[in-house]
Protein backbone atom coordinates (compact mmCIF):
# COMPACT_ATOMS: atom_id res chain seq x y z
CA UNK A 1 0.00 0.00 0.00
CA UNK A 2 1.11 3.31 -0.31
CA UNK A 3 -0.24 6.69 -0.53
CA UNK A 4 -0.56 9.12 -3.75
CA UNK A 5 0.64 12.66 -4.46
CA UNK A 6 -2.44 14.04 -3.10
CA UNK A 7 -3.37 11.79 -0.33
CA UNK A 8 -0.05 11.96 1.21
CA UNK A 9 -0.67 15.60 2.66
CA UNK A 10 -2.22 16.09 6.75
CA UNK A 11 -5.65 16.01 6.85
CA UNK A 12 -6.16 17.97 9.79
CA UNK A 13 -3.11 20.23 10.50
CA UNK A 14 -3.76 21.55 6.62
CA UNK A 15 -6.81 22.58 7.15
CA UNK A 16 -6.75 26.51 6.77
CA UNK A 17 -8.75 27.38 9.79
CA UNK A 18 -7.38 24.91 11.89
CA UNK A 19 -4.03 26.33 11.41
CA UNK A 20 -5.51 29.67 11.51
CA UNK A 21 -6.88 29.12 15.39
CA UNK A 22 -3.90 27.26 16.35
CA UNK A 23 -1.43 29.92 15.83
CA UNK A 24 -3.54 32.33 17.46
CA UNK A 25 -3.75 30.31 20.51
CA UNK A 26 -0.35 29.29 20.76
CA UNK A 27 0.79 32.59 20.37
CA UNK A 28 0.39 33.06 24.21
CA UNK A 29 3.62 31.58 25.75
CA UNK A 30 3.07 32.66 29.18
CA UNK A 31 3.53 29.73 31.60
CA UNK A 32 0.29 29.86 33.34
CA UNK A 33 -1.26 29.44 29.58
CA UNK A 34 0.54 26.30 29.36
CA UNK A 35 -0.76 24.91 32.31
CA UNK A 36 -4.19 25.95 31.62
CA UNK A 37 -4.14 24.45 27.79
CA UNK A 38 -2.91 21.24 29.55
CA UNK A 39 -5.50 20.62 31.73
CA UNK A 40 -8.20 22.12 29.06
CA UNK A 41 -6.55 19.48 26.73
CA UNK A 42 -7.21 16.32 29.41
CA UNK A 43 -10.41 17.36 30.28
CA UNK A 44 -11.61 17.16 27.04
CA UNK A 45 -9.87 14.05 25.94
CA UNK A 46 -11.84 12.38 28.72
CA UNK A 47 -14.91 13.95 27.99
CA UNK A 48 -14.79 12.58 24.08
CA UNK A 49 -12.35 9.28 25.65
CA UNK A 50 -15.75 6.64 24.47
CA UNK A 51 -16.72 8.21 21.31
CA UNK A 52 -13.20 8.56 19.46
CA UNK A 53 -11.71 5.23 17.32
CA UNK A 54 -8.62 3.68 17.11
CA UNK A 55 -6.45 4.69 14.13
CA UNK A 56 -7.33 2.21 11.63
CA UNK A 57 -5.94 -0.40 10.34
CA UNK A 58 -3.04 0.03 12.75
CA UNK A 59 -5.01 -0.12 15.92
CA UNK A 60 -3.61 2.38 18.04
CA UNK A 61 -5.95 4.34 20.41
CA UNK A 62 -6.26 7.73 19.47
CA UNK A 63 -7.18 8.40 22.95
CA UNK A 64 -3.77 7.38 24.04
CA UNK A 65 -1.68 8.80 21.54
CA UNK A 66 -3.22 12.06 21.95
CA UNK A 67 -2.60 11.70 25.35
CA UNK A 68 1.03 10.51 24.94
CA UNK A 69 1.88 13.58 22.87
CA UNK A 70 1.15 15.85 26.02
CA UNK A 71 2.88 13.27 28.88
CA UNK A 72 5.69 12.40 26.41
CA UNK A 73 6.76 15.93 25.74
CA UNK A 74 6.16 16.99 29.09
CA UNK A 75 8.32 14.07 30.45
CA UNK A 76 11.50 14.55 27.61
CA UNK A 77 11.41 18.33 29.31
CA UNK A 78 9.97 19.60 26.20
CA UNK A 79 7.53 22.40 26.98
CA UNK A 80 7.25 23.68 23.61
CA UNK A 81 5.85 20.56 22.55
CA UNK A 82 3.50 20.33 25.74
CA UNK A 83 1.67 23.78 24.72
CA UNK A 84 1.37 22.59 20.90
CA UNK A 85 0.11 19.42 21.13
CA UNK A 86 -2.43 20.67 23.92
CA UNK A 87 -3.69 23.75 21.83
CA UNK A 88 -3.61 21.58 18.66
CA UNK A 89 -6.23 19.45 20.85
CA UNK A 90 -8.16 22.22 22.05
CA UNK A 91 -8.68 23.83 18.61
CA UNK A 92 -9.61 20.30 17.00
CA UNK A 93 -12.35 20.07 19.53
CA UNK A 94 -14.04 23.13 18.85
CA UNK A 95 -14.04 23.36 15.40
CA UNK A 96 -16.31 19.85 15.76
CA UNK A 97 -18.99 21.23 18.10
CA UNK A 98 -21.04 23.01 15.95
CA UNK A 99 -21.25 20.04 13.89
CA UNK A 100 -21.32 17.38 16.96
CA UNK A 101 -18.23 15.80 15.23
CA UNK A 102 -15.63 16.65 17.89
CA UNK A 103 -14.50 13.13 18.00
CA UNK A 104 -14.25 12.71 14.52
CA UNK A 105 -12.17 15.81 14.32
CA UNK A 106 -9.82 15.03 17.42
CA UNK A 107 -9.54 11.36 15.33
CA UNK A 108 -8.20 13.48 12.70
CA UNK A 109 -5.67 14.85 14.42
CA UNK A 110 -4.45 11.81 15.86
CA UNK A 111 -4.15 10.31 12.63
CA UNK A 112 -2.11 13.23 11.42
CA UNK A 113 0.46 12.93 13.91
CA UNK A 114 0.61 9.15 13.67
CA UNK A 115 1.31 9.40 10.31
CA UNK A 116 3.42 12.54 9.68
CA UNK A 117 5.49 12.45 12.97
CA UNK A 118 5.55 8.99 14.59
CA UNK A 119 5.67 6.88 11.25
CA UNK A 120 8.61 9.06 9.49
CA UNK A 121 10.58 9.05 13.08
CA UNK A 122 9.73 5.22 13.72
CA UNK A 123 10.73 4.17 10.45
CA UNK A 124 13.47 4.49 7.55
CA UNK A 125 11.61 2.68 4.63
CA UNK A 126 12.38 2.21 1.16
CA UNK A 127 10.42 4.43 -1.33
CA UNK A 128 8.14 0.84 -2.14
CA UNK A 129 6.57 1.73 1.18
CA UNK A 130 4.09 4.76 2.79
CA UNK A 131 1.70 3.99 5.59
CA UNK A 132 -1.90 3.42 4.31
CA UNK A 133 -4.27 6.16 6.42
CA UNK A 134 -8.19 5.21 6.74
CA UNK A 135 -8.71 8.67 4.76
CA UNK A 136 -6.82 7.89 1.88
CA UNK A 137 -7.35 4.60 -0.83
CA UNK A 138 -4.99 1.98 -0.99
CA UNK A 139 -2.95 1.59 -3.91
CA UNK A 140 -2.21 -2.47 -4.96
CA UNK A 141 1.65 -3.21 -4.56
CA UNK A 142 3.42 -5.82 -7.13
CA UNK A 143 5.62 -6.90 -4.10
CA UNK A 144 6.08 -7.36 -0.65
CA UNK A 145 7.08 -4.11 1.13
CA UNK A 146 10.33 -3.59 2.04
CA UNK A 147 11.53 -1.98 5.56
CA UNK A 148 14.86 -1.19 6.53
CA UNK A 149 16.36 -0.02 9.95
CA UNK A 150 18.18 3.15 10.39
CA UNK A 151 21.42 1.47 11.03
CA UNK A 152 24.15 1.17 9.00
CA UNK A 153 28.27 -0.17 9.53
CA UNK A 154 30.33 2.51 10.43
CA UNK A 155 32.80 1.60 7.25
CA UNK A 156 29.61 1.72 4.60
CA UNK A 157 27.51 5.46 6.21
CA UNK A 158 28.92 8.80 5.52
CA UNK A 159 32.23 9.32 5.18
CA UNK A 160 32.72 12.58 6.48
CA UNK A 161 30.08 12.48 8.94
CA UNK A 162 31.02 9.60 10.70
CA UNK A 163 34.56 10.47 10.48
CA UNK A 164 33.62 14.03 12.73
CA UNK A 165 31.97 12.01 15.01
CA UNK A 166 34.67 9.66 15.32
CA UNK A 167 37.06 12.38 16.34
CA UNK A 168 35.28 13.95 19.01
CA UNK A 169 34.41 11.02 20.43
CA UNK A 170 37.74 10.13 20.09
CA UNK A 171 36.71 6.68 18.38
CA UNK A 172 34.94 5.75 21.52
CA UNK A 173 31.71 5.05 22.33
CA UNK A 174 29.82 8.09 23.60
CA UNK A 175 28.19 5.93 26.21
CA UNK A 176 29.91 3.59 27.50
CA UNK A 177 33.88 4.47 26.11
CA UNK A 178 34.22 1.34 24.08
CA UNK A 179 36.99 1.22 21.88
CA UNK A 180 36.74 0.79 18.01
CA UNK A 181 36.98 -3.26 17.21
CA UNK A 182 37.99 -2.18 13.98
CA UNK A 183 41.42 -0.28 15.84
CA UNK A 184 42.13 -3.67 17.42
CA UNK A 185 44.22 -4.96 19.22
CA UNK A 186 43.52 -2.63 22.37
CA UNK A 187 44.31 -3.77 26.18
CA UNK A 188 42.55 -6.28 27.20
CA UNK A 189 41.22 -4.38 30.19
CA UNK A 190 39.96 -2.18 27.54
CA UNK A 191 36.00 -2.68 26.70
CA UNK A 192 35.41 -2.83 22.60
CA UNK A 193 33.20 -2.95 19.98
CA UNK A 194 32.15 -2.15 16.60
CA UNK A 195 30.82 1.53 16.93
CA UNK A 196 28.33 3.13 14.48
CA UNK A 197 27.09 6.72 13.83
CA UNK A 198 24.00 7.53 14.62
CA UNK A 199 21.64 10.21 13.70
CA UNK A 200 19.48 11.82 16.68
CA UNK A 201 17.19 12.72 14.14
CA UNK A 202 16.94 10.24 11.09
CA UNK A 203 17.10 10.72 7.82
CA UNK A 204 13.99 9.12 7.34
CA UNK A 205 11.96 12.76 7.83
CA UNK A 206 13.35 14.00 5.27
CA UNK A 207 13.21 11.29 2.44
CA UNK A 208 9.84 10.04 1.41
CA UNK A 209 8.01 8.37 -1.92
CA UNK A 210 9.07 9.72 -5.30
CA UNK A 211 5.21 10.97 -5.92
CA UNK A 212 4.64 12.10 -1.62
CA UNK A 213 4.51 15.35 -0.60
CA UNK A 214 4.76 13.94 3.25
CA UNK A 215 8.00 16.18 3.98
CA UNK A 216 6.61 19.48 4.30
CA UNK A 217 4.03 18.50 6.68
CA UNK A 218 6.18 16.83 8.76
CA UNK A 219 8.35 19.63 8.86
CA UNK A 220 5.53 21.87 9.49
CA UNK A 221 4.60 19.72 12.72
CA UNK A 222 8.24 19.57 13.59
CA UNK A 223 8.42 23.50 13.85
CA UNK A 224 5.73 24.01 15.81
CA UNK A 225 6.13 21.41 18.16
CA UNK A 226 9.87 22.31 18.90
CA UNK A 227 10.26 25.53 17.85
CA UNK A 228 13.38 25.44 16.43
CA UNK A 229 15.15 27.94 14.24
CA UNK A 230 14.46 28.45 11.12
CA UNK A 231 18.22 28.35 9.85
CA UNK A 232 17.28 24.77 11.20
CA UNK A 233 14.00 24.07 9.65
CA UNK A 234 14.24 25.18 6.07
CA UNK A 235 17.82 23.24 5.85
CA UNK A 236 16.55 20.31 7.65
CA UNK A 237 17.84 18.13 4.87
CA UNK A 238 21.63 19.44 5.12
CA UNK A 239 21.66 19.07 9.11
CA UNK A 240 21.11 15.53 9.30
CA UNK A 241 24.24 14.38 8.55
CA UNK A 242 26.18 17.54 10.91
CA UNK A 243 27.38 16.40 13.89
CA UNK A 244 25.29 17.84 15.79
CA UNK A 245 23.04 15.37 14.70
CA UNK A 246 25.22 12.28 15.22
CA UNK A 247 26.51 10.19 18.25
CA UNK A 248 28.94 7.55 18.02
CA UNK A 249 27.70 4.53 19.67
CA UNK A 250 28.80 1.06 20.09
CA UNK A 251 26.09 -1.52 18.10
CA UNK A 252 24.29 -2.96 20.80
CA UNK A 253 23.26 0.54 22.13
CA UNK A 254 23.04 1.92 18.51
CA UNK A 255 20.62 -0.64 18.09
CA UNK A 256 18.19 -0.09 21.16
CA UNK A 257 18.22 3.69 19.95
CA UNK A 258 16.80 2.60 16.70
CA UNK A 259 14.22 0.77 18.06
CA UNK A 260 13.14 3.43 20.51
CA UNK A 261 13.90 1.11 23.60
CA UNK A 262 15.95 4.27 24.90
CA UNK A 263 16.51 7.63 24.80
CA UNK A 264 18.72 10.62 26.26
CA UNK A 265 16.79 12.80 29.06
CA UNK A 266 18.02 16.28 29.54
CA UNK A 267 20.11 17.25 32.85
CA UNK A 268 20.85 20.43 34.69
CA UNK A 269 24.52 20.28 33.17
CA UNK A 270 25.38 21.16 29.63
CA UNK A 271 25.97 18.61 27.14
CA UNK A 272 25.12 15.54 30.11
CA UNK A 273 22.45 13.43 29.67
CA UNK A 274 20.49 10.73 31.65
CA UNK A 275 19.84 7.26 29.67
CA UNK A 276 16.11 6.45 30.34
CA UNK A 277 15.40 2.85 29.03
CA UNK A 278 11.93 1.69 28.26
CA UNK A 279 12.85 -1.92 28.28
CA UNK A 280 14.63 -4.43 29.90
CA UNK A 281 18.03 -2.91 30.35
CA UNK A 282 20.53 -5.11 28.52
CA UNK A 283 22.82 -6.80 31.06
CA UNK A 284 26.09 -5.36 29.05
CA UNK A 285 24.95 -1.94 29.70
CA UNK A 286 23.80 -1.80 33.23
CA UNK A 287 26.06 0.27 34.33
CA UNK A 288 25.96 3.30 31.95
CA UNK A 289 23.53 5.89 33.11
CA UNK A 290 24.42 8.64 31.97
CA UNK A 291 26.65 10.29 28.84
CA UNK A 292 28.80 13.50 28.99
CA UNK A 293 29.11 14.46 25.70
CA UNK A 294 32.87 16.15 24.86
CA UNK A 295 35.19 17.62 21.94
CA UNK A 296 37.55 15.18 22.18
CA UNK A 297 39.18 16.43 19.11
CA UNK A 298 39.60 19.85 20.45
CA UNK A 299 38.79 21.19 17.10
CA UNK A 300 35.39 22.47 17.81
CA UNK A 301 33.54 19.80 16.42
CA UNK A 302 29.65 20.60 17.91
CA UNK A 303 28.48 18.28 20.07
CA UNK A 304 24.94 17.04 19.83
CA UNK A 305 22.12 20.05 19.63
CA UNK A 306 20.20 19.89 23.02
CA UNK A 307 17.25 20.34 20.63
CA UNK A 308 17.82 17.60 18.60
CA UNK A 309 17.78 15.34 21.54
CA UNK A 310 14.84 16.90 23.31
CA UNK A 311 12.86 16.09 20.35
CA UNK A 312 13.88 12.88 20.19
CA UNK A 313 13.05 12.23 23.67
CA UNK A 314 9.72 13.15 22.96
CA UNK A 315 8.95 11.17 20.56
CA UNK A 316 10.84 8.21 22.41
CA UNK A 317 8.39 8.80 25.06
CA UNK A 318 5.56 9.39 22.98
CA UNK A 319 5.84 5.95 21.19
CA UNK A 320 5.83 4.06 23.92
CA UNK A 321 3.24 5.69 25.82
CA UNK A 322 1.13 5.43 23.04
CA UNK A 323 1.38 2.05 21.86
CA UNK A 324 2.49 3.86 18.28
CA UNK A 325 6.16 1.81 18.44
CA UNK A 326 4.89 -1.85 18.46
CA UNK A 327 2.02 -1.32 16.02
CA UNK A 328 4.48 0.38 13.40
CA UNK A 329 6.70 -2.29 13.91
CA UNK A 330 4.14 -4.78 13.25
CA UNK A 331 3.12 -3.63 10.27
CA UNK A 332 6.30 -2.86 9.11
CA UNK A 333 7.06 -6.63 8.65
CA UNK A 334 7.69 -8.22 5.66
CA UNK A 335 5.40 -11.47 5.30
CA UNK A 336 7.62 -14.68 5.56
Amino acid sequence: MSLTSNESTPTLLNDYTFKTDLLTIMSDTAPETNDKLKHHAKAILQEVRSTMTSIYPYGVSTYRLLDAMIDGSEQAGLSTGVHYAAAAILVAYQKGEASNSSASELTKLAHDWFFFLLWPFKKTFRPSYSPQSEFSTPTPQSHASKVIVDTVPAASQNSHFLDLLTRREGDKCAVTGALNTFNAPHPRTHREAQLNGAHILPRSIVQEHPEGNRIAGTIDIIKHFTNLPLSIIDDMSRMIDDPSNGMLLEQTLRYASDCYMCCLDSTDVLDKYKIHWFRSIPSNLEDFTEVQFKDHSQTGIPPPNPMFIVLRSAISHILNLSGASEAIDKQGRVPS
